[in-house]
């Protein structure tokens, strides 16, 4: 059987549902929090937006005239070396800004999602016009913040022997992305043995190994690829103990 629809509900064309999304997703950042509504549906007419797939390489414009965002997923930011190494300055949740106008350097940094991720950039001059100069830069100063108290705590967690610096970050990836189970809190989100050696500085085989040692003592489980933190005050200890295990 066949249902009418109501003359009184307008179908909602593709373009405006694709734009009611953009300006949803917009909306959760701190910088368009207060915006009207029409200056949001401006801002979203000038931002170009980008899906990004698991495990690819976000493109990284170095120049002090656009402003990109994280808007959708998650994604690592990672300094490599010479011989290919990496070390995983920060990982970048939505809402969070990167590139040159708010890292202000413009040395080769790798930005790599970690989930199916949305991306988004706009011309600063014109975002400027919107939501004016003064907010503008103090959005920037913000994250300029942010990303200098990041830098200063990976600077921390790199010190001490390994087992202490994997401690450390398992500590705080379990403050930033938590989630409740009956036997602990799990990290939420995905990461590979490599991506924690990457934190830390140290070799994936070293990092494994220390991961096994938290597992076997009760500290640590791994719950469908997920670690969940079981036991927080024995890895508080192994963080600040620096001949820990």
């Amino acid at each position: 059987m066949m249902i009418a629809t109501s003359p009184s509900q307008p179908r909602v064309a593709a373009p405006e549902i694709a734009q009611l999304v953009e300006c949803a997703s917009l909306r959760t950042m701190e910088l368009f929090r207060d915006v009207s509504s029409s200056d949001l549906a401006r801002i979203a007419g000038i931002t170009r937006f980008q899906s990004v797939e698991k495990r690819s390489r976000i493109a990284v414009l170095n120049d002090v005239g656009h402003l990109c965002f994280l808007m959708d997923g998650l994604a690592k930011a990672s300094r490599l070396d010479g011989n290919g190494g990496e070390t995983i300055l920060y990982l970048m949740r939505p809402g969070e800004a990167y590139g040159v106008p708010v890292s202000d350097y413009r040395e080769d940094v790798s930005v790599v999602a970690l989930q199916p991720s949305v991306v988004a950039r706009v011309r600063m001059r014109e975002l400027e016009q919107i939501v004016g100069s003064a907010k503008l830069q103090a959005e920037i100063s913000r994250m300029r913040s942010l990303r200098m108290r990041q830098m200063e705590d990976r600077l921390d967690e790199m010190s001490g022997r390994v087992p202490a610096r994997t401690a450390r970050i398992l500590l705080r990836l379990c403050k930033e992305f938590p989630k409740a189970l009956h036997c602990g809190t799990q990290v939420n989100v995905l990461l590979t043995q490599q991506d924690i050696a990457s934190m830390i500085g140290a070799t994936r085989e070293v990092t494994s190994s220390t991961l096994n040692v938290f597992r076997r003592r009760g500290w640590l489980g791994i719950h469908d690829r997920y670690m969940c933190i079981h036991n927080s005050d024995g890895l508080f200890d192994a963080s600040t103990c620096a001949s820990a295990i």
